[in-house]
């Protein structure tokens, strides 16, 4: 039963902030444009911030664990790889691959990650979430610019890929922590608790909630099979060829957690604006994210009890 109260307590809050950003779009407190920009200023400032501020608190020397981060990274190139072999055999649009390909590799791990390895774990035990977002994060768009260039032509330059990547917030927020983590700063606590932490505190509620607020289901039908293979490959595939790795490699506690949260979560939000900027079908990318994003709250669930009751958490 302990098992099954953790897992509903880290998923639960996530799911009810995504049914009042949801609420709020019905009820037109939330438009499309107001909607849009509060997932810039959560990606740019608050998802950042907490990225920063988790690094900047974490025992390095304890909590870095190489192979976590590792079978994140060769997942995220293997699934990628893998991807791009197999869906344009059965898709042919070249607007739909690339967004195919994204929607079975690219995670929503930073809104995701810590929060619920904090439900988890605790917050003081989660310093390798971060890094593996720090990690993650970067990975994603270059290999989204790349899929994107190859079937749409639309993508930016390398030199301005690389500039974007380098000033990515979530990897302008994670060195930050990490330069202030390894170089002993001490920041005084009337600032970290008082200010740093309330803030960062308020980057998953308002990510869940602009999530529940761009929630359109007008393309189900239209895509039906797209979106049943991008949810199945996502959330049941995935995981169930990668935790059972992670756990072969001795990979445990948090190490696990990260892993399994990468394995087991939806696709990631900005998914759908790559898709806008660089010519891929929107309203495919649209609905991935959508689905994924409400299915994920039950695979995400049945991930972390399973994991629970065969070798803990």
């Amino acid at each position: 039963m302990d098992v099954i109260r953790i897992s509903a307590i880290a998923i639960t809050p996530l799911m009810v902030f995504m049914a009042i950003g949801y609420f709020f779009q019905k009820r037109n407190y939330l438009n499309a444009q107001t909607t849009k920009q509060l997932n810039i200023v959560v990606f740019r400032f608050f998802l950042s911030l907490m990225c920063g501020e988790t690094i900047y608190k974490a025992n390095l020397r304890e909590d870095v664990e190489l192979i976590p981060v590792l079978i994140v990274a060769f997942s995220i190139i293997g699934v990628f790889l893998l991807s791009w072999i197999i869906v344009p055999r059965f898709i042919k649009d070249k607007t739909q691959i690339p967004v195919m390909i994204q929607g079975l590799y690219k995670a929503n791990y930073a809104i995701l990650g810590i929060p619920i390895a904090q439900s988890i774990c605790g917050a003081e035990n989660i310093g390798i979430v971060s890094i593996i977002a720090a990690v993650l994060v970067p990975l994603n768009n270059a290999l989204s610019a790349f899929i994107f260039e190859k079937y749409t032509g639309n993508a930016t330059s390398v030199g301005k890929l690389i500039y974007k990547i380098i000033t990515n917030p979530l990897v302008v927020g994670s060195l930050a922590g990490l330069f202030l983590n390894i170089a002993g700063v001490k920041i005084p606590s009337w600032i970290m608790t008082g200010i740093i932490s309330k803030l960062s505190n308020l980057a998953t509620p308002l990510s869940m909630i602009a999530l529940g607020a761009s929630f359109e289901f007008g393309y189900i039908k239209k895509y039906k099979t797209q979106l049943f293979w991008a949810c199945f490959g996502k959330l049941v595939l995935l995981p169930a060829i990668l935790i059972p790795l992670a756990i072969a490699l001795g990979v445990r506690h948090v190490g696990l957690v990260g892993v399994a949260i990468y394995a087991a979560a939806p696709n990631a939000v900005n998914s759908y604006t790559t898709a806008v900027a660089m010519g891929g079908d929107a309203d495919l990318a649209n609905e991935i994210v959508v689905m994924s994003s409400i299915l994920s709250m039950v695979t995400m669930f049945v991930t972390f009890v399973i994991i629970g009751s065969t070798v803990g958490f």
